[in-house]
């Protein structure tokens, strides 16, 4: 008996057309996977007081994403974030202290970003919803490779050839995802990251 051996790299090849053809597969059965081409991600964090005067906001980068749809209506869809990416908007003023507090938010007191430079987002159930934001969108989020379900409401609506999703302001509890600071330093720190998203897929 011969032993056939195929080399990691064809492996890894060959799994990577599969995974294509799956997601062309369901595409056609399940509905249309679209990519998305243009997002808008913002963050805002806050001292414990909650002050505007104490919060610190920007932005992060989407690496890729995709959604699937069928009959116009939202069924899955899954998001990259590049957390080396993220931006305090805040401090572009100051660009000293701009860098110094993005190089914080990218070590290992909070998003930890050598060990862990993307987090994800996963689509697990959609409702319907009333009032402006049409949907609730319910999901899994993974940031230091901890995963915990959020939801949020989003308004989702067709423009010409392109599907929108506009999400009202929603949280995640960083405690959640391992962001524990210095013990007195934490105490002045909300528990709460406010986010808004803004995607367009086509």
């Amino acid at each position: 008996m011969q032993l056939i051996t195929v080399p990691i790299m064809k492996i890894k090849h060959l799994m990577k057309n599969c995974t294509f053809v799956l997601l062309l597969i369901s595409g056609l059965v399940f509905g249309q996977l679209k990519k998305i081409t243009q997002s808008e991600i913002r963050w805002k964090a806050y001292k414990s007081l909650k002050a505007e005067s104490l919060s610190h906001y920007g932005t992060i980068q989407l690496k890729s994403g995709a959604v699937l749809f069928k009959n116009e209506e939202l069924q899955a869809g899954t998001f990259i974030f590049d957390m080396n990416a993220i931006d305090a908007e805040d401090m572009n003023a100051n660009p000293k202290q701009k860098r110094y507090l993005e190089n914080h938010l990218k070590s290992d007191d909070f998003f930890d970003v050598a060990q862990y430079p993307t987090a994800r987002f996963k689509i697990t159930g959609i409702s319907k919803n009333s009032g402006l934001y049409n949907y609730i969108i319910i999901g899994k989020l993974t940031i230091r490779d901890k995963t915990k379900t959020i939801s949020f409401p989003a308004k989702i609506f067709r423009k010409g050839n392109k599907f929108l999703l506009n999400s009202d302001k929603f949280t995640f509890n960083r405690h959640d995802f391992g962001m524990n600071y210095d013990t007195f330093e934490d105490m002045l720190i909300s528990d709460d990251v406010e986010m808004k998203i803004n995607l367009t897929a086509g």
